[in-house]
């Protein structure tokens, strides 16, 4: 069931996607840094959501996941973005490592400096694979 009372918001004052010129049909998009954009309020969104849930909560908890999905691929690599998030709360809560896939690198330096990490990417698609599967691949078909 749908809980409104556990919902988090992102807002951001950043020009990734905008129409400076009304007589153009198509707006002006800077992808990288909207993609940028995606993954901070994912990950924004995400840890204050956590917070108002039960200590165990992760993203495998939820029976399913809604995503917006400027692209199919962007949702997958959002998806396994959230076991990277799940990982770092348990990493920092008790030093406990969910993965050995996983580096304490990883786990520590800023989200900032892993949006454009392929190695890590590539990781947590792995780590996500089967969850994926079972909670969004069907949505995205």
């Amino acid at each position: 069931a749908f809980q409104p009372q556990y919902r988090a918001t992102h807002a951001q004052h950043t020009w990734d996607f905008y129409k400076p010129n009304p007589l153009v049909e198509y707006p002006t998009v800077n992808g990288k840094l909207s993609q940028t954009c995606y993954y901070q309020a994912l990950e924004d969104c995400y840890e204050r959501y956590c917070q108002k849930q039960a200590p165990d909560f992760d993203a495998t908890t939820p029976d399913y996941w809604v995503f917006h999905s400027p692209y199919n691929k962007l949702v997958q690599k959002s998806y396994a973005r959230l076991f990277l998030m799940d990982a770092r709360r348990r990493y920092a809560k008790d030093g406990t490592m969910t993965s050995s896939n996983l580096t304490t690198d990883w786990l520590t330096q800023p989200l900032t400096e892993t949006h454009d990490d392929k190695a890590l990417e590539k990781v947590l698609k792995q780590l996500s694979a089967t969850d994926y599967q079972q909670r969004l691949q069907h949505a995205n078909a």
